[in-house]
């Protein structure tokens, strides 16, 4: 059985978190995306690492977090 710890992380770089309020933000956007199970934030760097559960496919896991990101007001940058 794997587990959350087993499920390699998905490392993304948000554009526009100054403070953290907005890690704040972007943190419980992602908490409630399906599929991911905690984020940690390096609000300095922009640094996001998404820490999937294994329930949903990368792929779809990538798109969501995407979403989750814009609708907390910011963006993913590649």
């Amino acid at each position: 059985m794997t587990t959350a710890h087993e499920i390699p992380s998905i490392d993304v770089t948000v554009e526009g978190m100054t403070c953290e309020g907005c890690a704040s933000k972007v943190r419980s956007a992602l908490s409630a995306t399906d599929g991911v199970v905690d984020a940690d934030i390096d609000v300095a760097s922009g640094r996001v690492t998404v820490h999937p559960d294994g329930s949903v496919d990368r792929g779809s896991l990538e798109f969501a977090i995407d979403g989750a990101v814009h609708d907390a007001g910011y963006r993913v940058v590649a």
